[in-house]
């Protein structure tokens, strides 16, 4: 019901009306949290919570009702399509700065993109590059997090793949922000990785 107000097939004011409840944002948490949910509920809380992010102006409510513990938290257990949503939605929050920060704060978070890269499908290869690029554009910290969990060797491994020309962009710009630390990380990693490797961009 909610999915298809927000795709518009509903008036636009009770489509307002829903997307303006903070109830809506903390009920649909709620299934995301629930301790062990049946696959179809945490099927409709992910579509539902991707749903609601798709509009800028609702994403800050997503982010205050908790959106992401939830979904660093439930992201290893999704399949492929919820984990792709899922992955989606991150990148989606990613781009406001309470989103972003409240990414950036749980430990979880880098570590757990850089693992999805080329792990998941080509879809959720992108969103989690399009997600590490806005953490690590945001914060040095979390560029230094995200290359100790191996996000040169991810990305390196992206460019040369056959995954989507998007996905292999957003690699490259991760490349270009993250190039001062090659070096740091290339004598940390000097038997499997070497800066003379990597395409200069």
């Amino acid at each position: 019901l909610i999915e298809s107000i927000l795709a518009g097939t509903m008036s636009s004011e009770l489509r307002s009306h829903i997307t303006n409840s903070d109830e809506i944002f903390a009920g649909v948490i709620g299934i995301l949290t629930t301790p062990v949910p049946s696959p179809r509920t945490l099927k409709i809380g992910v579509k539902t919570l991707f749903a609601l992010c798709l509009n800028k102006h609702d994403r800050h409510r997503a982010v205050e009702a908790g959106a992401v513990d939830a979904l660093v938290e439930k992201l290893p257990d999704l399949d492929k399509c919820d984990c792709e949503r899922a992955l989606a939605t991150v990148e989606l929050l990613c781009r406001i700065p309470a989103g972003c920060t409240a990414f950036g704060a749980h430990a979880l978070t880098v570590p757990l993109l850089v693992k999805t890269i080329l792990k998941v499908s080509n879809r959720a290869t992108e969103y989690a590059a399009g997600a590490l690029l806005s953490l690590c554009t945001s914060s040095e910290k979390l560029q230094h997090e995200a290359v100790n969990a191996g996000v040169l060797t991810q990305v390196l491994m992206l460019v040369q793949s056959d995954c989507t020309d998007r996905a292999k962009r957003k690699a490259q710009m991760l490349l270009k922000l993250l190039r001062d630390l090659w070096p740091e990380y290339s004598v940390r990693n000097s038997d499997g990785f070497n800066r003379s490797d990597v395409v200069q961009y």
